[in-house]
């Protein structure tokens, strides 16, 4: 026997699928992104993990590429200027406190804490009496960096800007931690300058050279 159903036994099946309205396919959407969640974050532990084993590889090649940049005078100061978005942030003061720099460090944390820490070294200067100095990111949420003890008088915070907003400088964005999730600055120096600073030393060549330094601290 053929089942027979209705026209109206049809329309009422209909309007009970739609009453149920886009929730249940909500709730399925939901439940499919909770199973994705869970194996981005796999993945993610997994990529770290990844990335601490070839840093340990990487180790004795950055220390060794760390001793040969320290033989070539204004190294880091020049690679700073010649990236187009870091010049655009350094004063001329801080392009003198540059140059005093001697090695920069960016450093990692474990897979079970996301996050890194970039070290700069400098020689002693007229500016601050700090030879390093580091600004720390955790988890892409909170910043923290070593507190400058500038010499007397060098502090950019206490020098007038006569009403107008200090510039954009260097070492405010090293004490700045509003937005430590959106740091451009923290981005390029990880993931474009310490990978591979020489093609941004080698933009310099040609020109005036790198800036000269004072007598100072030698």
């Amino acid at each position: 026997d053929c089942a027979v159903i209705s026209l109206g036994e049809e329309e009422e099946e209909e309007e009970e699928e739609g009453d149920e309205g886009p929730g249940r396919y909500l709730a399925a959407l939901e439940a499919v992104q909770l199973e994705l969640e869970a194996v981005e974050e796999e993945a993610a532990r997994a990529f770290r993990r990844l990335r601490a084993k070839f840093g340990l590889r990487r180790r004795p090649h950055l220390q060794r590429r760390n001793h040969l940049i320290q033989h070539i005078p204004g190294f880091w100061v020049t690679a700073f200027l010649n990236h187009p978005q870091l010049s655009a942030m350094i004063s001329d003061r801080d392009e003198d406190a540059l140059s005093y720099m001697t090695g920069l460090q960016v450093e990692e944390f474990g897979p079970t804490r996301p996050g890194c820490r970039i070290r700069f070294f400098f020689s002693g200067n007229p500016y601050f009496q700090n030879r390093v100095v580091a600004k720390e990111f955790v988890r892409h949420l909170v910043s923290h960096s070593t507190p400058i003890r500038w010499w007397q008088g060098q502090d950019p915070r206490c020098r007038p800007h006569k009403g107008r907003p200090a510039p954009r400088s260097f070492f405010a964005w090293f004490g700045d931690h509003s937005f430590p999730a959106g740091d451009r600055v923290a981005e390029i120096i990880k993931e474009e300058l310490w990978p591979n600073p020489l093609p941004f030393y080698l933009l310099g060549e040609g020109a005036d050279g790198p800036p000269e330094r004072s007598a100072f601290g030698g």
